[in-house]
């Protein structure tokens, strides 16, 4: 079973089930159970390179041969090779890697000293057939049965983690409900304001965002280590999960306290009626075979210090031995950490289990998760490429790209040819969230490409963020090509984070999401998504093309569940082209063009929607969700439907809001020479506005005129 939902039965085009941190798949292949076995194959041959990594290795050699000779061989870490690159004279250096676990016992750093040319550049790669794994984890040993199918580890020196990965296979912490959601029963109101009820709602007061009503006994004071912050409650909202800690529970008013605030802004972020959330990492709880708990507290009963020996219990499942199997627990927050690198390849890499952990005061989730790390991140660097790499067992994001250097040749940086998959959050960030007053368009990401990668399963610790297979935020001129992308609980590909187009319109222009697979998505978990998913305000040379997006499904668990799209252009995003994509079966629109601005439905946004199939909508094909002048044209386009109608949202053919007076529909939205297809055998009917300002039915004939 999956963290958030039931794995969906249907097959990826590989024919595989979607991943769920099973043994990783897709080009995953080394190092280890999990990413198979290493070693070398007879009719690979000896690899030729400046410096040469092995586990079996001694940093004190001069890492200049393959293998260990008795005097001299490999060097041991991956970073002594870096520092050994960086004496050697310029031109192109290589440095091999040989197969199996590489520990990391502090994240791999580099910097501009570490930089190749674009005529030379610097390549960091498997050694031939082998597979090498930079692990930011740690194996666990010195298990001892403790009865039955529980065994337990002391721990000593650790720091906090909230994984386990057994065999290649994430194992997940107990919840209070093993197969169900909790429903909250509402914020909580005071009558003034503090720092974390700052919200005035009419007729309520101020809301909490740090506190909450439960139902019954649905949250206990007593859960062990609470005073520590380990009882995590995970708080679904609209389109994020805020993961926050329980910090002590009112048993007489049924409020549950937590250690900070979620996001503080009402109907959207914090505790709504009605809406999930689970208890997680519950001792307990701890009954189901393949759970774990790490009991960090040293001072019982009152457990409030985790100074001291931790202990690790496992309950495992038949055919399971801890004592001879491989139990890996993420240490390091990040993988690699790069500022100023230029000119660089990893190929043929494999990277996992890195250790992002909430904070004390929690996650207060917003949209593309920007405080969640990113295993490999890039800062500031140009001509980096990962090629034929596998990312996998993440906390966090995968891999990120925030800001440039200095492009020398395009496309700049690249991900390419990779899996990643089991990921914590998302798979690729490319970007950052849009900093009004530094962001210019030399100092953004740009000019990166992604392309034919295959990202499956994830959003596995954060389910949320509307684009998280690839998100590409204040960022242009970036293409996503050619990749396949699924099981995940909210949309695929992200371009932009800038709504509206009043206070400015962003940086997110001339980027291209062509030629991708994207499929499997939402999974009735989280609401307001699209497959492809774009907010690039007012920018200009946005490109959607040739993609095929199907089985988008949003919250169906909440009464206020909403917004399964496939395309979806939302507020104020303008001057984009969809053109030859194929949309089918999502639970909400094909395509969704919304307003243009909330303070104005002044602007045009010149959207041009062309040459498309879209099929299944389950409510409606186009939805549209402002009144404003030019928001699309609609033309040459397929539409099969069999439930729902066509249409849904906003078609007035009146100055709304204005003189109130009719105006031509076509200087509002421009629908000609499309192919509609009822197969329910229902007669086609469109949906325009009546002089009163409601909605009007009419016939094919008609809405033809």
């Amino acid at each position: 079973m999956s963290s958030f939902a039931q794995p969906s039965s249907r097959k990826d085009s590989r024919g595989q089930r979607p991943n769920d941190g099973g043994t990783p798949t897709g080009g995953l292949t080394g190092g280890g159970p999990g990413w198979g076995s290493g070693g070398s194959d007879s009719g690979c041959g000896s690899g030729t390179a400046d410096f040469y990594v092995a586990i079996n290795g001694n940093d004190s050699w001069s890492g200049t041969i393959a293998s260990p000779n008795g005097s001299d061989g490999p060097f041991a870490t991956v970073d002594r090779a870096r520092r050994a690159v960086q004496t050697m004279p310029g031109g192109k250096h290589v440095v091999m890697i040989r197969g199996g676990n590489y520990f990391l016992s502090a994240p791999l750093t580099f910097s501009a000293a570490d930089s190749g040319t674009s005529s030379t550049p610097i390549i960091y790669q498997a050694y031939p057939c082998e597979t090498p794994v930079i692990s930011g984890g740690k194996q666990v040993s010195g298990w001892s049965n403790a009865g039955g199918n529980a065994w337990t580890a002391k721990l000593s020196g650790y720091q906090t983690f909230e994984a386990l990965f057994y065999n290649g296979q994430r194992r997940y912490r107990p919840r209070t409900t093993s197969s169900a959601f909790l429903y909250n029963a509402g914020p909580v109101y005071v009558p003034s304001p503090t720092t974390n009820c700052s919200v005035q709602v009419s007729g309520q007061g101020y809301e909490c965002f740090d506190r909450f009503y439960y139902s019954g006994s649905d949250v206990a004071p007593t859960y062990h280590s609470v005073a520590l912050g380990d009882v995590e409650i995970l708080d679904f909202e609209k389109w994020t999960m805020s993961r926050m800690r329980l910090q002590s529970v009112d048993t007489a008013n049924r409020i549950a306290y937590l250690t900070g605030p979620t996001f503080q802004q009402d109907g959207l972020n914090g505790f709504m009626a009605g809406h999930r959330y689970l208890i997680e990492n519950v001792k307990e709880a701890l009954t189901t075979p393949g759970q774990w708990y790490v009991d960090r507290c040293t001072n019982p009963p009152a457990c409030t210090s985790s100074s001291g020996t931790w202990t690790l219990t496992y309950l495992a499942q038949p055919g399971e031995n801890p004592a001879t199997d491989q139990v890996i627990i993420p240490q390091q927050t990040q993988l690699i950490i790069a500022a100023g690198l230029q000119n660089v390849t990893f190929q043929g890499l494999s990277f996992g289990h890195d250790n992002w952990v909430p904070p004390a005061v929690g996650l207060a989730d917003q949209q593309g998760m920007p405080t969640v790390t990113a295993a490999l991140s890039f800062t500031g660097s140009s001509n980096v490429t990962l090629d034929d790499c596998a990312i996998a067992h993440t906390q966090g994001w995968g891999i990120e790209f925030i800001g440039t250097g200095p492009v020398t040749s395009m496309p700049s940086n690249k991900v390419i040819n990779s899996a990643l998959s089991d990921l914590g959050a998302g798979g690729i960030r490319v970007g950052a969230w849009p900093n009004r007053k530094k962001d210019n368009d030399a100092n953004v990401a740009q000019y990166n490409l992604v392309e034919n990668n295959w990202i499956t399963g994830g959003g596995r610790i954060q389910p949320t963020g509307i684009g998280t297979g690839i998100w590409v935020g204040n960022a242009h001129h970036n293409t996503i090509t050619h990749n396949e992308i699924s099981d995940f609980y909210s949309g695929a590909i992200g371009v932009g984070f800038t709504y509206g187009i009043i206070k400015g319109i962003g940086l997110a222009h001339d980027n291209t999401v062509s030629y991708n697979l994207v499929y499997n998505l939402g999974q009735g978990v989280t609401s307001d998504m699209g497959g492809i998913y774009l907010a690039t305000s007012g920018t200009t040379g946005n490109q959607v093309l040739n993609n095929v997006v199907h089985d988008v499904v949003h919250n169906w668990q909440d009464a206020d569940g909403y917004g399964g799209h496939g395309i979806y252009f939302d507020q104020g995003t303008s001057n984009v082209t969809a053109q030859n994509n194929l949309v089918y079966r999502t639970s909400s629109a094909s395509l969704f063009n919304n307003l243009p601005d909330r303070a104005s439905n002044a602007y045009p946004q010149n959207n041009v929607i062309d040459n498309n199939i879209f099929a299944f909508g389950t409510t409606r094909i186009i939805q549209r969700g402002g009144d404003n002048p030019s928001s699309f044209s609609y033309s040459h386009n397929v539409v099969y439907f069999g439930s729902g109608r066509i249409q849904g949202g906003h078609w007035s053919c009146y100055d709304v809001g204005g003189s109130g007076n009719p105006v031509p529909c076509t200087t509002r939205f421009a629908l000609d020479n499309n192919l509609y297809w009822n197969a329910s055998g229902r007669p086609i009917t469109f949906l325009t506005t009546n002089p009163t300002g409601g909605q009007t039915g009419v016939t094919f004939a008609e809405w033809q005129g």
